[in-house]
């Protein structure tokens, strides 16, 4: 009995392996498939260049001596558009993207405000938000008058207790 035992259960062990062997066996019987050609591509079709939009200007409050570059945020931007700040034309630096624009204003720009003008192939537009020009640069800022105020404030106090009796 334990030898029906023994071979039966051999006998399930290779009809188990055989079934775990069939699909690997199968796969190797097989050829690959043949790729389907693909269809032809077609050439791309050469874009028109559409007038620029602007959409903002950033930042609109600029210290040329502090902050001398603005970026312009639009449409239809391209390496070959021009940005006249004022009277004065700019210098474009980087355009990355059909969408934004890095322009460096031109040099001595005076204290003011100054409409900024777009120019690609297509043609020219007038930003709707205008560029102010502060030139604060030479006076001292918020930061250092309150820091100076601080020091004297602390410079009264040491006065003070040094001029106190009984803290000697």
């Amino acid at each position: 009995m334990a030898a029906l035992r023994m071979a039966i259960g051999g006998l399930l062990t290779l009809f188990a392996l055989g079934l775990t062997a069939a699909p690997v066996l199968a796969s190797t019987a097989r050829t690959a498939p043949t790729p389907k050609p693909l269809p032809p591509v077609a050439a791309p079709h050469a874009t028109t260049v559409r007038l620029p939009q602007v959409y903002q200007v950033n930042p609109l409050k600029v210290n040329p001596t502090v902050q001398p570059n603005i970026m312009i945020v639009g449409q239809f931007l391209t390496p070959a558009t021009k940005v006249q700040v004022g009277t004065r034309l700019a210098t474009t630096i980087q355009v990355p993207d059909a969408n934004h624009a890095l322009i460096k204003l031109p040099d001595n720009l005076a204290r003011g405000t100054y409409a900024i003008e777009v120019t690609n192939e297509a043609g020219s537009v007038m930003a709707s938000d205008s560029l102010v020009v502060d030139s604060s640069g030479d006076q001292p800022s918020t930061l250092t008058y309150m820091l100076g105020g601080g020091f004297i404030a602390f410079l009264v106090l040491i006065m003070r207790m040094a001029r106190t009796p009984g803290l000697a």
